[in-house]
Order: structure tokens, then sequence, then C-alpha cells
């Protein structure tokens, strides 16, 4: 009996020592476990008060800077060589944009987002141009645009921060649609010109008009990204009238307004398309046909073989500054 008992307490005293040794071994994971969360929520304060500093200092996080770099230079290895300045300037922006520059960015969406509207009076409005008496000029550019020469006058237009017009051919916007998005987003006019400039092409009848006149607005749209673009503006190939052509463009002039579209020509020019080979002769062919106007329509062309109005073109702005004249382009007529 005694034996039984002395047994039963050992059993007893080894359930006590195996239960003892459960509830210390709980315990110590307990500890260690309320460590880890106290060290983990240390830790993540502390990266969140770094990550406010930077924040509130304005600069940028390695892992932005990162993902930045990587976005960016997928995007410029797909451009061509011509459009990388165009996408540097946009990349800038954007690490501006993100450091809080929002003055900044404000104004470049609102730039992007301007599209001309339609006016039931633009016809007449771009005729009353030539009789104005107030003293404006509007920088027009024809042919464009061109893998070096469209460039370069971008820049010389945003060194003067004067806006113009850009009567471009749906050919060559195909092929450089990232040129054709700088000049829109420095609020310059984008206005149709045709798609081809082949005269054989364009003046068959009144309906091949047209045709090259939308052919050409699918590309800027395109081009832009902006389905709901119009230009409302059309300069023929070799202007409105006159010519072997003269009755096609009298047809087409009478269907162009039927759809809203106004054209125009100019009233001053440099010749750079009519041989006029160097800057020199460039203006004194702008100041011959200018005469005593006191509101200007200048014709000049930014192909890629104008280097001639490339050179001329600082000279004839600094000319209408002197003047006393205002540079226009024609959202003043759609806006």
């Amino acid at each position: 009996m005694l034996y039984g008992m002395e047994e039963f307490d050992d059993e007893f005293g080894l359930i006590q020592k195996e239960t003892l040794n459960v509830k210390k071994v709980s315990f110590v994971i307990a500890i260690i476990v309320l460590l880890i969360i106290v060290f983990s929520c240390f830790i993540f304060s502390k990266v969140s008060k770094n990550k406010e500093n930077n924040v509130s200092q304005g600069t940028v996080p390695n892992y932005q800077e990162q993902l930045n770099n990587e976005v960016n230079n997928e995007q410029l290895a797909q451009l061509p060589n011509e459009d990388v300045q165009v996408d540097k300037i946009t990349n800038v922006n954007a690490v501006q944009e993100y450091n809080g520059d929002h003055k900044q960015i404000a104004e470049h969406s609102i730039e992007l987002n301007i599209l001309p509207v339609a006016n039931v009076e633009g016809h007449k409005l771009i005729k009353d141009i030539y009789y104005s008496e107030e003293k404006q000029v509007y920088l027009t550019f024809d042919d464009g645009p061109s893998k070096d020469i469209t460039p370069q006058i971008l820049d010389i237009l945003k060194e003067n921060d004067v806006k113009a017009t850009f009567f471009v051919l749906g050919a060559r916007v195909d092929l450089y649609p990232e040129t054709l998005k700088r000049e829109y987003n420095e609020g310059h006019y984008i206005a149709n010109h045709g798609y081809s400039h082949e005269y054989s092409r364009i003046y068959q009848n009144k309906d091949t008009v047209y045709d090259e006149f939308n052919q050409c607005e699918v590309s800027i749209k395109n081009a832009l990204g902006k389905q709901e673009y119009k230009s409302y503006l059309f300069r023929f190939p070799g202007g409105s009238r006159g010519g072997r052509y003269e009755k096609v463009k009298a047809e087409a002039r009478q269907l162009l307004e039927e759809y809203g579209v106004a054209y125009t020509n100019w009233n001053c020019l440099t010749g750079d398309a009519a041989g006029k080979k160097t800057k020199d002769a460039c203006i004194q062919e702008m100041l011959e046909s200018k005469g005593n106007q006191n509101s200007v329509v200048l014709l000049m062309h930014d192909a890629n073989d104008k280097s001639q109005t490339v050179e001329a073109l600082p000279e004839i702005i600094q000319y209408y500054k002197n003047e006393g004249y205002t540079f226009k382009n024609f959202y003043e007529i759609f806006k």
C-alpha cells in the first residue's frame, strides 16, 4: 500500500515538474515575442520619422530615384535621338513635381490642356488681321516638323518668350511626333498644312484637299495623344488662291468653310523657300515684303534644309521687338 502511494506521489511529482517546465518555456517565449514586437515598433517609428524628414526637406528617397531612372531610361531608349532633349525636360518636370514645385507643375499642366476652340467668326477675324492697324506680328512656319531645324527654332522662340504658329505636314508629324508635342507644350499653335505637300495628289479635286486636311488632323491627334484636338485652321500648300489649281482651290475653300475650317495665307515672307539662301537675304526680303504694314503674318519654313531661317530668326524677332510689335499666334482667335 505504501509502495503504491510512493509510486503515485512520484508520478504526481513528475507531472508537477513537467507542468512547471511548460510554464517556464511559455513564459520565455512570450517574453521573446514581446521584445520582438517592441523592437519592430521602434524600427518602424525610426524609418517613418526619417521618411517624413526627407519629404519635408524636399529630397527624393533613393528607391523613388531608382524607379524614376528606370522608367526614364526605358523611355529614352525608345525615342529618336533628336527627341532626347525633350524627354529630359519632361523628366526634370517629374522630379520637380515630386519635390513639391506645385506652382510650376500646375502652370505646365494648364498649358498642356489648352485646346483650340471653334469660332464661327474665325474666317472673318483672320481676314481682319490683314487690315488691322494694330502693330502685331504672327510668326508662322510651314512644312515641319523636322529633325534638326524645328528644335533650333523652338529654342530661339523659347529664349525670346515668343509664341508662333506651326502649319505642320501630317507625314512629317508621323516622323517626329515628339517634336510636335514640344511645339504644343510650349504654347505654340498647331495648324494644318495637309498631309503630303504633293500638289498633284492634293489638288485632284476639292475632296482630295479635304482628305489631306483630315489625314493631317489624324496625325496631329495621334502625336499629341489628344483625340479631341482640332486645329480649325488650314494653309493651302502654295497659297489658297491662284496658279493652275485655282478652280480646285476655290471649291475647296467653300468646302472647308462649310465644315467650320478657316484658312489663311500671309502678307510678309522671308523667301526661305524661294531661293533666299542667306540670313541677310531673308531679312531683306522680310523688310521689303512687310513695307508699311502694321499687322503682319510672316511666312517662314522649318523644313530640314532651312538653316538660313534659324540664322535669321533672332534678328527678325529683335526687329519686331524694337518696332514695338506684339507677337501673337492663332490662339488669339480659336480660344
